[in-house]
């Protein structure tokens, strides 16, 4: 051998060793004019002087080895993590990829996941984190009580359904920094307190059913807040994930309906109402004495104790008595439990026919006459409606008993240009006797066990607070569709809301190898299959950007859930911020108690300088979103003029709950609320509603005014102060809205009528 190749033998030999050891050392790589360099063993990261990733990489609780670097273009490199082996690739173009794959060699069980711990904040350097848990979170990283909140309510949470965007960004120095999850399953966010700031991690984890999946990431730097959010939207269209409100009006033109209308929930199941009634006394008598019914003893108790000669009869046995009649006709005319065969819509509607002809011709004179009979629905509710002027509604019915019970009512809502549909659901199964009045729980024996989710540990998924047990979405679809399909024939609806599978509630099903992307898929696959099949316009809880294929609307992200542990909340009676019972059934306080809302949730959650328009930014004009239905625009007193204008200021729709008596005549207070709520949002969302948000800005330095601006110039102006706002070319009123539409229009609009 010549000196030359024995020379080059050693070098290619001290190559081979190098990129077999262990290796610390950071790697750069770069694209055009851009320099990201990464540390390997332990996944700091820098974009040019920026810090973007801490140090702090673990595989379980093991620090890991880097061996087999390659670098086959100056903006990628390769490697490998040992003992774990896990491959990795970082690729930077106008973004850094992340792509990190475990090798066949890994070791992976169900009751020995891989954890992958690959994300630190740079606490010391970050000022803000703007979360898209809701609309959008926009935390100070230095604020304590954020910091305490998010520890308390937040950490351990999953990137599907809490993080209802798959992406975060952080304001660092003058840079936002977002990092977006492609693979945006089986993982998990922690918040903790470091050096009196915030901190926050990321782990992901393959499970032996994820192992062959790669987990991707994705971090690109902006200059506004709303970038990571734009960034996000335009991967999704770029993906083919995206579908506009045009395109859907357009597939049904139904949709139309939706645009500038005010969401409606409607209380009430059963087929008389208090208001049904003309002579208490004849119909007490008949009820106990002479119809057969058959009354529990509480309510025999109740009512056996009242007598006409005292000359008047209680609020309180007025309900005891119209109850206990619509309970006791339930059974007198019975429906047997649903099977894989008989789904017993048809049942259920020939029962409701049956028992109002029944009652009609024992009882009638002492009721009006049965058409005007409904709780929740009725044709008063819909002529009150109508005669207030308000003309776009989406009315929604806790079950769909009301509309088999009225079907003219449905016809009658339908007439005035209103969408009207019930609420319905697939996820929880429970057996018969637990809840029986949960209809959409009422599913076959068979399909509640043979669809319950198997969890890692082997057990099945206990459901809805802890009742039956959580199904698998992929399961049983056929069952599915034809009980959808059923429901909305005999109830003739042209909307339904569909609770759950827009919620991007991910699981793991062991019994079927189903991933959480799977469950995903199923959700989509079920929505989607919905509206192909069915001319209704579909809406489903939250709108989480995983799970949107086929909705029109969805319920959740402008108010979330908050305070579910809350004593106050839950229980005590006394406290203002008591929500309220579930009961009675034709006006449930929970809903239509007022309540205030407790001074830490009122100052972060609800304080306009701590929100931010992330989902509108992304699906303004693709999915209309408003309130959870636990809290309507009218539940919280001491947050009411927040709430209202922050939904104005975003565009999206206020929320009414209404029950029988709160609508007998356009003068009372909710339907007065509604027009209201018309009177400024139909005319800036029938202009608005195709167009996206485009900007979001503070006009003063606490963020008590603001403003949002939309794809085709019109722009949004909030004062959230009590005190009259100018500016070069308007006026705000205090405790208002501007908009200045990009036609000339402009709309002014106040909190108060």
């Amino acid at each position: 051998m010549n000196l030359s190749s024995f020379y080059c033998s050693c070098v290619a030999l001290s190559l081979t060793l190098f990129s077999l050891t262990p290796y610390a050392a950071p790697l750069t790589l770069t694209h055009q004019d851009t320099h990201v360099t990464i540390n390997p063993s332990d996944l700091s990261m820098r974009w040019g002087n920026l810090p973007i990733n801490d140090a702090n990489l673990k595989v379980g609780q093991q620090p890991q080895q880097v061996v087999d670097i390659r670098h086959p273009a100056p903006n990628q490199f390769n490697w490998r993590w040992e003992p774990a082996n896990i491959e990795v690739s970082a690729t930077l173009d106008d973004a850094l990829t992340l792509s990190m794959s475990l090798d066949e060699n890994a070791r992976v069980t169900r009751q020995h996941p891989v954890t992958l711990r690959w994300f630190d904040l740079p606490v010391e350097d970050t000022q803000t984190l703007l979360l898209p848990f809701s609309e959008g979170m926009r935390v100070p990283t230095d604020h304590s009580q954020w910091i305490d909140y998010l520890q308390a309510s937040r950490d351990g949470a999953n990137t599907t359904q809490d993080l209802k965007m798959p992406f975060w960004t952080a304001q660092i120095g003058r840079q936002y920094v977002s990092y977006h999850l492609v693979t945006a399953t089986n993982n998990r966010l922690s918040f903790a307190r470091k050096h009196d700031k915030l901190a926050m991690g990321a782990v992901h984890t393959f499970t032996p059913l994820n192992r062959h999946d790669p987990f991707v990431v994705r971090v690109k730097l902006g200059q506004h807040p709303l970038d990571g959010a734009k960034w996000y939207r335009h991967w999704r269209q770029e993906q083919h994930q995206a579908t506009s409100l045009a395109q859907k009006v357009k597939q049904n033109p139904e949709t139309a309906k939706l645009i500038g209308a005010t969401h409606v929930y409607l209380f009430g199941r059963g087929p008389l109402a208090r208001d049904d009634v003309k002579d208490w006394w004849g119909l007490k008598d008949w009820a106990l004495n002479a119809s057969s019914l058959a009354f529990d003893d509480e309510t025999k108790a109740a009512l056996g104790e009242l007598s006409s000669e005292q000359g008047w009869f209680s609020q309180y046995h007025k309900n005891t008595l119209v109850n206990g009649i619509n309970r006791a006709l339930e059974e007198t005319f019975p429906v047997t439990a649903p099977t894989e065969k008989d789904n017993t819509i048809k049942k259920q509607y020939q029962a409701a026919q049956q028992r109002k002809k029944w009652l009609a011709a024992r009882a009638g004179q002492y009721l009006k006459p049965a058409e005007q009979w409904g709780q929740g629905l009725s044709t008063e509710m819909i002529d009150s409606l109508q005669k207030a002027g308000i003309r776009q509604l989406w009315l929604g019915l806790d079950n769909w008993m009301p509309a088999f019970y009225q079907p003219h009512v449905v016809e009658k809502a339908k007439q005035a240009g209103y969408l009207i549909g019930p609420y319905d659901s697939y996820n929880t199964a429970i057996p018969r006797g637990v809840n029986d009045s949960w209809l959409t729980a009422q599913l076959p024996d068979a399909m509640r066990t043979s669809c319950a989710i198997e969890q890692r540990d082997g057990n099945l998924k206990k459901g809805f607070r802890g009742n039956g047990f959580y199904l698998n979405p992929a399961c049983d679809a056929d069952y599915v569709a034809q009980r959808v399909s059923d429901i909305i024939k005999y109830g003739q609806f042209n909307s339904l809301f569909i609770d759950v599978d827009a919620t991007a509630m991910a699981r793991e099903d062991y019994r079927r190898d189903t991933r959480e992307v799977d469950m995903l898929a199923a959700f989509n696959q079920r929505m989607k299959s919905i509206v192909n099949r069915q001319a209704v316009v579909l809406g489903s809880e939250d709108g989480n950007s995983l799970t949107t294929q086929g909705i029109a609307f969805a319920h959740g992200l402008e108010t979330i859930g908050f305070g579910w542990r809350d004593e106050d909340m839950k229980s005590n009676r006394s406290s203002p911020y008591y929500l309220g019972p579930w009961f009675p059934d034709n006006k449930p306080a929970f809903f239509f108690q007022s309540a205030k809302v407790k001074p830490l949730y009122q100052a972060l959650l609800f304080d306009p300088q701590y929100r931010i328009p992330l989902y509108q930014v992304v699906f303004h004009d693709e999915v209309i979103n408003s309130h959870h239905w636990h809290s309507d625009s009218l539940k919280f007193t001491n947050v009411r003029a927040e709430r209202d204008l922050i939904a104005m200021l975003y565009n999206v729709p206020a929320m009414v709950h209404l029950s029988r008596d709160e609508a007998t005549s356009p003068s009372q207070p909710r339907i007065r609320a509604i027009k209201h709520y018309q009177q400024g949002f139909m005319p800036i969302h029938q202009a608005l509603w195709d167009k996206a948000l485009v900007d979001f800005r503070w006009l003063d330095e606490r963020g008590r005014v603001q403003q949002t601006q939309f794809s085709d110039g019109s722009t949004l102006t909030a004062n959230f102060t009590d005190q009259l706002v100018g500016m070069s070319d308007i006026t705000v009123p205090g405790k208002g809205l501007v908009a200045q539409l990009s036609d000339g229009t402009q709309v002014v609009w106040s909190v108060s009528e």
